[in-house]
């Protein structure tokens, strides 16, 4: 029995993830919020015939009797029920389920029982001074010189010539596309443009298009597709395609001219930020690994039962995330036609390890974030959407209403942080091991 003040409260163990609480709200508290709000009530009813406030309290209580213990229950039931986990140490995962209906009688206790899963007990739970191995990390000159050349790449400018189209050109052009038979018009467009270096136009239209100078009328025909596959030896759609201009690609010389561009005096200086950042980006990527590896060394070393609602919520993630991630773009479209609830268990099976593993991991860091305290600040929140934004190129709103859209609130980008902290915490106090 725990008793804390107006709290009376017994907890019953289903098991070490499941509990059942009895609650009982002594009878003077409830008697005393009845006639607080039947009062309340009565002082704002307009009862025609009495002039406000001076309606009879049974003819109060008779009209408006139910709604007032509806309201109580409501602001009651919450508040001791929040103060019973706090007294007894308790954690919910999920909400809880109500043994029968809620009934409110005057001079009488509030009783009532529940049964809510928890968040388990981790006994001696210790991470202070775990071992990672060091991960050495060096920039090589010829990591410095490919971003080098990247950045010379986007300073690159078009300039148009008079010449045969080749293979890494810039064109621009207008295109009419008809059917197999060339009579109908499918679609049309002007002013397109097509840049050939890039790898992504398909090899028969570039093949007609290379040698091809500007004004040139080039025809092509395409293969037929069927179900989203080319048929081999069959044609379809016909391609007409005028050639307006063709633009060669000039690049800057890498010089200090390219790097006053970027803000430097000289190359040189240029080249040592650009050390700089290759070096931050492979000792964040290794403090990564570490991280991964402490934690993966905490959810070896200790074993507690998962909450089952825990557990079925990641596993139902992890089959819908892979789902996807198996599906071809045409399945996406046309939606899941021929899966089976055998496909879905037989996933759900495969799965299951990770995410047991993903459960625990979230158990163990939720329980350290809550015993040192750490927490996600609004300011913190707000500098992880504007990197999101930058990332994703577009705004901060964009990446709000992506994850409200997704997830309902922005509660799962939080906790994401927080869990981002709670490692650093712990990789903060590891002791590193050289030379491993």
């Amino acid at each position: 029995m725990l008793k804390e003040g107006d709290l009376s409260a017994t907890v019953e163990d289903i098991s070490s993830t499941k509990k059942r609480l009895k609650i009982e709200i002594p009878a003077d508290i409830v008697e005393k919020e009845y006639a607080a709000s039947l009062d309340n009530v009565r002082q704002r009813s307009r009862i025609p015939g009495f002039r406000n406030g001076k309606a009879p309290v049974a003819m109060i209580e008779k009209r408006f009797g139910g709604d007032i213990k509806a309201d109580i229950i409501d602001r009651l039931v919450p508040k001791y029920y929040s103060e019973a986990l706090k007294e007894s140490e308790l954690v919910p995962v999920t909400l809880p389920e109500f043994a029968g209906a809620l009934e409110l009688k005057r001079n009488e206790p509030l009783a009532f029982s529940l049964t809510v899963e928890v968040r388990p007990r981790i006994d001696n739970l210790a991470y202070d001074g775990m071992k990672a191995d060091d991960i050495a990390c060096e920039v090589e000159e010829k990591e410095i010189d490919e971003t080098i050349k990247g950045l010379q790449d986007g300073r690159a400018m078009y300039e148009v010539v008079d010449r045969e189209i080749r293979a890494d050109d810039l064109i621009v052009i207008d295109y009419v596309k008809l059917d197999a038979a060339g009579e109908k018009e499918l679609s049309t467009a002007k002013d397109q443009v097509m840049n050939l270096g890039n790898n992504l136009t398909p090899k028969g239209i570039l093949d007609e298009l290379v040698g091809r100078k500007k004004g040139d009328l080039v025809e092509i025909v395409l293969p037929a597709v069927e179900e989203g596959e080319i048929k081999e030896g069959s044609k379809g759609d016909r391609l007409k395609i005028t050639v307006k201009e063709v633009k060669v690609k000039k690049v800057p010389l890498i010089d200090d001219e390219l790097a006053k561009d970027f803000g430097h005096e000289s190359l040189a200086s240029l080249r040592e930020r650009v050390r700089e950042g290759i070096l931050k980006a492979k000792k964040d990527k290794a403090a990564n690994e570490q991280k991964a590896k402490l934690l993966d060394q905490l959810i070896e070393k200790y074993n507690f039962d998962i909450p089952q609602s825990v557990l079925d919520r990641e596993l139902e993630t992890l089959v819908i995330n892979e789902k996807h991630a198996r599906q071809q773009p045409q399945q996406l479209a046309q939606g899941a036609e021929g899966e089976s609830p055998d496909d879905d268990e037989k996933l759900a099976l495969e799965m299951r390890p990770k995410a047991v593993r993903n459960a625990k991991a979230t158990i163990l860091l939720d329980t350290i974030a809550e015993k040192e305290g750490v927490s996600v600040t609004e300011e913190e929140m707000k500098t992880r959407i504007m990197m999101l934004a930058r990332h994703l190129q577009t705004t901060p709103e964009a990446v709000m209403n992506l994850f409200v859209t997704k997830d309902g609130s922005l509660e799962n980008l939080r906790h994401s942080v927080r869990d981002e902290k709670v490692l650093d915490l712990i990789f903060s106090r590891a002791e590193i091991i050289k030379g491993a």
